[in-house]
Order: C-alpha cells, then sequence, then structure tokens
C-alpha cells in the first residue's frame, strides 16, 4: 500500500511542477489577456474533462477485468506522455491538446485510489485512502515549490520537462515492487465421474453496474464532483487574483506560494482527517469541513493583500483534502469490492465533468472575483446541507 501511495504523490508532485502556472504558460504562449488566458484554461480543462469522461469508465471497467495495477502503470507511463506533449507547445491550443491525451489516457489518483482498496481490509479503507491522499497532497504542496524553482532558472518549459521524467521514474518502481492484483478467478464445477466432481477456473460474472449506482454511491459521487469542481474553479482563479494583488512582476513568487501553502495545509487536512473520520463519523465530518470551507471562501473578498489571501487559500485547501479520504472510503464502502475499479471508474469520469466545469465558473467570474468567491463559498455550505440530509454512515 505504501509503495502505490508514494508513487502516486510522486506523480502528484511532477503534476503541480506547472499546473498552476497554466495561465501564466499560456500568456507566455500568445494568450492575449488575463481572460484570453482563462478562456483556454476552459478549453485545455474542457478537453481534458471529455477525454477522462470517455475514457475514466472505461478504464475502470477493464480494471475490475484485467487488474487495477496494470491501469495504475498505464496512468503513470501516460501522465509522462503527456506532459511532454505540454513541454514542446507553442501556441495555446497545445496545451489544450495535450491534457485531451492527459485525459484519455492517465488519471494516477483514482487508479491508485482503486488498487489500494481491493488490497486492504475495508476496516482500514479509511486509514489506507487518507495516507494515499497525503502523499498527493504532499506532493501538491512541494510540487509548486520546486516547479516554481524550476521555472525561475528554467522557464516555465524546464519545469514541464522536470515534471514529465517522475511519473515514468515512479511507474517502473511500481512494475517492480507492487505485485499484481487478483481479480478473482473461482473453481466451478463441470462433470462428475465415478463421484468426482471435477473442476476448471473460471472468472465469476461480476456485479451489473445497473445494480452498482445505488443513491448511496450516487450521492458520494455529487460530493466527489462538487468538491473538486470549485475548488478547481479557486485553483485557476488564484494566479490571476494574486497578480491583480501584487502585480506581474511579483505573480510568480505569489503564486508558488499560494499552492505551496494550499500544499502544506492539504497535508494537514489529511492527518486530522485521518483521526477524525473514522467509521461512524465519516458523515460529520463530511458536513463540517464542507460548511466551513464555504465560510472561508465569504472571507477571501476581504483579503487587503496577497498574504491573507495566501492564508485563507490554504486553509481552504486544508478543508477540502479533509474531505477526499472520506469521499472516497464513501465511494468504496458503497460499491461491491469486484466493482470498485469501475466505481472509482465513474469517480474518474465525474472528476472529468469537474475539471472542465470548475475552470469555466472561473473564467464566467474573470471579471468580478469579489462575486465568484462568494459564490462558491455559498456552494460549499448547500453542500454540507446536502450531506447532513441525505447521505447515511456506511457500515465498514
Amino acid at each position: 500500500m505504501w509503495v502505490i501511495a508514494i508513487c502516486s504523490g510522486i506523480a502528484s508532485l511532477s503534476m503541480n511542477f506547472w499546473m498552476p502556472f497554466v495561465p501564466l504558460y499560456l500568456k507566455q504562449l500568445g494568450a492575449t489577456s488575463d481572460a484570453n488566458a482563462l478562456y483556454w484554461v476552459g478549453v485545455a480543462a474542457t478537453v481534458q474533462g471529455a477525454g477522462r469522461l470517455i475514457a475514466g469508465p472505461l478504464w475502470g471497467v477493464l480494471s475490475d477485468r484485467y487488474g487495477r495495477r496494470a491501469m495504475f502503470l498505464r496512468a503513470l507511463f501516460s501522465a509522462s506522455a503527456t506532459m511532454a506533449v505540454a513541454a514542446l507547445a507553442t501556441e495555446p491550443w497545445h496545451i489544450a491538446a495535450a491534457l485531451g491525451l492527459q485525459g484519455l489516457f492517465s488519471g494516477f489518483n483514482p487508479a491508485a485510489v482503486a488498487l489500494i482498496s481491493v488490497t486492504v481490509p475495508d476496516r482500514r479503507l479509511n486509514s489506507s485512502l487518507s495516507t494515499a491522499t497525503g502523499t498527493q497532497y504532499l506532493g501538491n504542496m512541494l510540487g509548486p515549490l520546486v516547479g516554481g524553482l524550476l521555472a525561475l532558472s528554467f522557464g516555465y518549459r524546464g519545469a514541464i520537462i522536470g515534471g514529465a521524467i517522475l511519473p515514468a521514474i515512479a511507474a517502473v518502481v511500481a512494475m517492480f515492487a507492487v505485485p499484481r492484483d487478483a481479480v478473482g478467478r473461482a473453481s466451478v464445477p463441470v462433470a462428475k465421474d465415478a463421484g468426482v466432481e471435477a473442476v476448471v477456473p473460471s472468472v465469476p460474472e461480476l456485479t451489473s453496474i445497473r445494480s452498482l449506482l445505488t443513491l448511496q454511491l450516487s450521492l458520494a459521487l455529487v460530493i466527489w464532483f462538487v468538491s473538486l469542481a470549485f475548488s478547481q474553479s479557486l485553483r485557476v482563479a488564484a494566479p490571476i487574483a494574486l497578480e491583480q494583488i501584487v502585480g506581474r512582476a511579483a505573480a510568480a513568487a505569489a503564486v508558488t506560494g499560494a499552492f505551496t501553502a494550499a500544499g502544506f495545509g492539504g497535508v494537514i487536512g489529511v492527518v486530522v482527517a485521518q483521526r477524525i473520520a473514522r467509521p461512524g463519523s465519516l458523515r460529520r465530518s463530511l458536513i463540517a469541513t464542507s460548511a466551513a470551507a464555504g465560510l472561508v471562501h465569504f472571507a477571501l473578498p476581504f483579503a487587503g493583500g496577497s498574504w491573507p489571501f495566501i492564508f485563507a487559500f490554504g486553509v481552504i485547501a486544508m478543508l477540502q483534502a479533509a474531505m477526499v479520504p472520506a469521499t472516497n472510503t464513501l465511494i468504496a464502502a458503497n460499491a461491491p469490492r469486484d466493482r470498485r475499479g469501475t466505481a472509482f471508474g465513474l469517480a474518474s469520469g465525474m472528476q472529468a465533468i469537474a475539471f472542465a466545469v470548475g475552470p469555466l465558473a472561473a473564467a464566467g467570474f474573470a471579471d468580478a472575483f469579489h462575486l465568484g468567491f462568494v459564490i462558491l463559498g455559498g456552494i460549499f455550505v448547500a453542500l454540507g446541507a446536502m450531506i447532513w440530509v441525505a447521505v447515511r454512515e456506511p457500515e465498514l
């Protein structure tokens, strides 16, 4: 489990070498204004989301048939290849193409979570998924810092090249250190001869996808979608908002600080979640963290400088990170073990839609960030209310 979590964290580290700087990189590639840069971010995210929406559920079904480890390795190698495409970009639309390929072939976080969910007992689901989320957020914390240093030394393109190397290294490590996961073979009788029953190996029929989609799994996927989509809105808007606060010359340093704070806050959030979001209290923890995240969003319009904004940004990241392992546990607990790859494939599809909706929402309030932050806060408060009314605590 630890090797899977660490490899996933390395891949998250590499993605954060350059993703926080995408709006600024797009302006370097030819975007004509802040709004135009956010437009291209929205296009790229939409293309990536379309690819993930198409491919994510398919990879999930295939993982239940042929192994979650194989899908994890595919996602890691693909992350390296698609980042290499981004490093060669010379026009804004090239980034859309790179992220579209990434949507089709990558998606290492859902693959890692699906693999871990079938390698540990259900009673350890939340703690194990919290560990995986913690390594991913550690990557989120260190990635912008390392990527910022690379960008200052070698430019944004150099940071992307550095990021492209790491997932392939993680894939090679996982190839040798992570055993193949069992996809479930059973022996069934086929004949009797003199009272002796012969058996042959057979692949059992998987739980049907239609019966998989219960109300509680659907609600867990809604929580997953909302938390990802509108955290993505804030992440996309933050670089431009900070540039407006500190000016273009200091924007790279401010963005590096903000996303490093977000990563640090994410690690704290996961550690706290591991202690408070235990079986029997997952629902309560999700209500508290979503409502609190909404309230902190309301404070963003009153941030008078970069440091108050960065602090609030980090607190929101902490609260949203605390939601991730609890939500993943809800998804896994409400899916049969033989269909967890499919369940997290559906989660990957929801993530795809979220990664399209979030940046487009940010582009929609590019000229009115204060109002946009208030709307985001209201959405998270409403999410907490929905969890309180409709979500049941799973039995683990």
